[in-house]
C-alpha cells in the first residue's frame, strides 16, 4: 500500500529543535492587567476627589452665608428689642397723668380753674390793638 504525500515534512535536527515547512503562527501575547499601567483608576479617584472638593466648597460657602444671615437677623432682633423696650417706656411715661397735665398746657392752652395764662410774647412782634367788647344794651345777649 501506498500512503498519501504528506503535506508537511519534518525534520529533527535533535530532540530540541523542531522545524517544519509550514509559516508558524505568530503566539499571541496573553493581555492582563496590570493596575500600574492603567490609568483609569487614576482617573476615577481624581474626579471623584475634585467633585468631593467641589462639593464640601460649596457646602461650606452655602453655610459660611447661612451664618453670616443669622448673626444679621440677630442684629436686627436686639435692635428691635431696644426699640420696643424705649416705646414701652414712653408709653408708661404718656399714659401718666403728669404727662396728661403738662401736654394739655403746652398744646391746648389749658388751664386749671383759679389760674391765669401768662403767654410770653418775642421782642419786636408787632401787636394789633385789641378792641374791648362793645357794651350790650337791653342787658340780655340771645334775643
Amino acid at each position: 500500500m501506498i500512503q498519501p504525500l504528506r503535506k508537511e515534512q519534518r525534520t529533527f535536527d535533535d530532540r530540541f529543535n523542531y522545524q517544519s515547512t509550514t509559516p508558524k503562527r505568530r503566539s499571541r501575547r496573553r493581555v492582563s492587567f496590570n493596575p500600574s499601567k492603567c490609568k483609569l483608576p487614576v482617573l476615577v479617584i481624581v474626579f471623584l476627589l475634585c467633585y468631593l472638593a467641589i462639593s464640601f466648597g460649596s457646602q461650606f460657602s452655602r453655610l459660611s452665608n447661612m451664618q453670616r444671615d443669622v448673626g444679621n437677623i440677630q442684629l436686627q432682633v436686639q435692635e428691635l428689642r431696644d426699640k420696643n423696650a424705649t416705646l414701652q417706656d414712653e408709653l408708661r411715661m404718656v399714659q401718666s397723668d403728669a404727662y396728661i397735665e403738662k401736654t394739655a398746657r403746652e398744646k391746648m392752652g389749658l388751664v386749671k380753674p383759679g389760674e391765669t395764662r401768662v403767654v410770653a410774647v418775642p421782642e419786636g412782634t408787632k401787636l394789633k390793638t385789641i378792641q374791648a367788647p362793645a357794651p350790650i344794651q337791653g342787658g340780655n345777649v340771645a334775643d
